[in-house]
C-alpha cells in the first residue's frame, strides 16, 4: 500500500536528517519554476490571494530556488498539525525507512515528494489558477502524471491499495486517474450529540497520528490499518467498505 497526504503552506528551514534523493518529477517542476519566476509580486498577490508581505517572501523564495540534493528533508520541512502529529522524533530509522517506501506527499510544485527527498521552501497550492504554457491551471498541468507514478509504485507492494489521507484539493489531482478498486478514503469523524462529522483540525491531527501508527507497526495490509485506535478513535465497521475506511471518536 501507499499512503498519500497533502503538504502544508508553512515550511521550516531547520531539519535534522539529510535528504537522500531529488523528487522524482523535479524536471517537470523545473519547467513550472521557469513560469513562476516570470510572475510579479502583484501577480502572486492576485492568484494566491495573499497580502503583499507574503507575496514578496514567496517571490523571493521562488527566485532563489534551485534543484539539488543539498536541500531540506521533506518530511521535516513541511510544518503544520498533520506533520507535528506524525511525531517524527519518536520513530526509529527502520520506521523512517518504512515511510520512505510507503508515504507520498502530494505537491502542487514538486508533484510527488517522498519523505527523504530534497526540497526547498515554497508556497503553492494546487487550486491556484496559475497558467503554465497552454494549461489553464495546475490540475491541467500535472494531468495524470502524478497518478502514473503512484500506480507504478503501488504495484510493488503486498496490497495494491492507495490510502487517501489527503485533502480534497490534492486528491482531485489524482483521483480521476486511479482505478476505483485501488482507491480507499480514510475518514476521521467526531461524534457530538449523536451526530458525526469531519472536523478539519481533528482530521489533520488524526492523519498525522495514522502515519505515525502505520510507521510504528510497519503496516502492509488493510486488516492492520483497521486496528488504529489512537486518540480515542475506533473503526466504524458498518460504514467501512471497499472504497472507504471510517474511524470515529466521541467529541
Amino acid at each position: 500500500m501507499l499512503y498519500i497526504i497533502s503538504p502544508t503552506k508553512t515550511m521550516k528551514t531547520t531539519t535534522h536528517y539529510k535528504p537522500s534523493a531529488m523528487p522524482q518529477l523535479w524536471e517537470k517542476a523545473e519547467l513550472l519554476l521557469a513560469n513562476i519566476k516570470m510572475l510579479t509580486v502583484e501577480d502572486i498577490m492576485h492568484f494566491m490571494h495573499v497580502k503583499e508581505a507574503l507575496a514578496i517572501q514567496t517571490k523571493q523564495r521562488f527566485d532563489q530556488l534551485s534543484f539539488h540534493e543539498n536541500g531540506y528533508c521533506a518530511i521535516e520541512a513541511y510544518d503544520g498539525l498533520q506533520f507535528k502529529y506524525m511525531q517524527m522524533e519518536d520513530l526509529a530509522m527502520s520506521e523512517l525507512s518504512y515511510l520512505q517506501e510507503h508515504l507520498r506527499i502530494l505537491s502542487a510544485f514538486y508533484g510527488i515528494v517522498r519523505p527523504f527527498d530534497s526540497i526547498q521552501p515554497y508556497r503553492l497550492e494546487m487550486q491556484c489558477k496559475l497558467k503554465v504554457q497552454d494549461y489553464n491551471d495546475l490540475y491541467a498541468y500535472w494531468q495524470d502524471t502524478l497518478a502514473k507514478v503512484l500506480l507504478k509504485e503501488v504495484h510493488t507492494h503486498k496490497e495494491n491499495y492507495l490510502l487517501n489521507l489527503s485533502s480534497k484539493e490534492y486528491e482531485k489531482a489524482i483521483r480521476p486517474y486511479i482505478p476505483k478498486e485501488q482507491w480507499i478514503d480514510v475518514i476521521f469523524q467526531v461524534e457530538k450529540k449523536g451526530k458525526r462529522k469531519v472536523e478539519a483540525t481533528q482530521a489533520k491531527m488524526a492523519r498525522g497520528r495514522m502515519v505515525h501508527f502505520l510507521a510504528q507497526r510497519q503496516v502492509e495490509t488493510l486488516a492492520e490499518v483497521y486496528q488504529f485506535q489512537e486518540d480515542g478513535y475506533q473503526l466504524d465497521k458498518e460504514r467501512t467498505g471497499n472504497q472507504q475506511i471510517v474511524f470515529y471518536k466521541k467529541g
